[in-house]
């Protein structure tokens, strides 16, 4: 069964959304080079795929899946 998230839930989700962007400042002000990048998984046939620009080809993702 789907749930949906309540009001608290949210709000610690964005709040995690928060820090991963503050993250994510940090991170490009060291020079670490990062990007969070958010995309809508689409259909493809059986299976499903996230398309990311070419500059991403051939690195490595990590994909944090929501409801």
């Amino acid at each position: 069964m789907i749930q949906e998230l309540s009001r608290k839930e949210k709000d610690q989700v964005n709040e995690l959304v928060k820090s991963i962007i503050a993250i994510k400042k940090s991170m490009k002000s060291l020079g670490i080079p990062e990007e969070i990048l958010e995309k809508e998984v689409k259909p493809f046939g059986n299976a499903s795929h996230i398309i990311l620009p070419k500059e991403y080809t051939r690195k490595k993702a990590r994909v944090i899946l929501s409801k």
